[in-house]
């Protein structure tokens, strides 16, 4: 089966059309699900979060029935164990690399999968903000998103 057209974000204030990296949805229904580029994506999943809202973010190419099955699921689980609903959920690519598998140097780490190039929140760090979970080094991160996840955005979230 082939792949079909890469999608492509919805957000009509682009001058031309942008790659979309995520597809975007609100359980609560506020909104109709959309596709979004990876600005796009920030500002609304930050929206949501400052809003209290959940949002859910899945890949933007076509969603795999299982996964999405399973993100409704823990989204679920949460809201029944915290009375509150879910803001966001990460999922890392199967083959994610842990930190003893990492490359030694920084610069081996920028040239890993866009997919390994995932958001993490720093929440002991000061400011508290979003990292790339691989291009870090002792003693320096780099905000999320890195170069290669503005560079290859549709591969970050599309395993």
């Amino acid at each position: 089966m082939s792949p079909g057209p890469k999608p492509v974000c919805a957000n009509p204030d682009h001058s031309r059309p942008a790659a979309a990296i995520a597809r975007l949805s609100w359980p609560d229904a506020r909104f109709k699900p959309t596709t979004a580029c990876v600005g796009d994506m920030q500002w609304q999943v930050r929206t949501a979060l400052d809003n209290g809202r959940a949002v859910l973010v899945e890949p933007a190419g076509r969603p795999e029935k299982p996964v999405v099955t399973a993100i409704k699921e823990v989204a679920k689980l949460h809201r029944s164990a915290y009375s509150e609903p879910v803001c966001a959920i990460l999922l890392e690519a199967p083959d994610h690399p842990c930190y003893e598998s990492l490359p030694e140097t920084l610069e081996e780490r920028r040239k890993l999968p866009a997919r390994f190039h995932v958001p993490r929140w720093t929440e002991t760090g000061i400011p508290q903000l979003w990292v790339c979970a691989v291009c870090w080094d002792e003693g320096s991160v780099t905000q999320w998103p890195c170069e290669a996840a503005r560079e290859h955005g549709g591969e970050v979230f599309a395993r």
